[in-house]
């Protein structure tokens, strides 16, 4: 029993103890009330001026966020025309690329022909050739006089 005696008291004491903590929240209570109604009224005044700062800040502002706005579209805008013309122009440059293959290509054959035209060592032969026919006609004919003057 004697168990039963010192839970009866530490029932006793934890009760006794519990009436003080509640005698002095009770006491205390009004005291901090009012610091936290103040506090509440503090933080709300605070609030309100932020309010009001974010309202005049927004309607001072407001023009530039609508020109941001405006040049972000432009530059949206600007960006989509520069890649279609960044397409294009690569098309182009292929295209040049190509067109300047057969140029070349062209050129290649022109100058080949030209080469072949301007090539006159056949007609240089040619001449030579008339040129010893002839020199061999007049050799034949100078033995013709020849043989037609011991004839007569």
């Amino acid at each position: 029993m004697g168990k039963v005696g010192t839970d009866g008291k530490e029932w006793r004491s934890h009760l006794d103890q519990t009436k003080k903590y509640a005698d002095s929240v009770k006491a205390s209570l009004p005291d901090v009330r009012y610091k936290l109604e103040r506090l509440s009224d503090d933080v709300t005044k605070a609030l309100e001026k932020i309010s009001k700062k974010e309202s005049l800040l927004s309607r001072s502002f407001q023009g530039m966020t609508g020109d941001y706005r405006h040049h972000t579209d432009n530059l949206r805008d600007i960006q989509n025309n520069f890649q279609s013309v960044s397409k294009s122009v690569s098309e182009l440059e292929n295209e040049l690329t190509e067109v300047n293959e057969r140029l070349t290509s062209v050129q290649g054959k022109i100058d080949n022909t030209g080469k072949s035209f301007s090539d006159n060592s056949p007609l240089q032969n040619i001449k030579k050739s008339i040129a010893t026919v002839k020199n061999d006609i007049k050799n034949i004919d100078i033995r013709i006089g020849v043989v037609a003057n011991t004839l007569l």
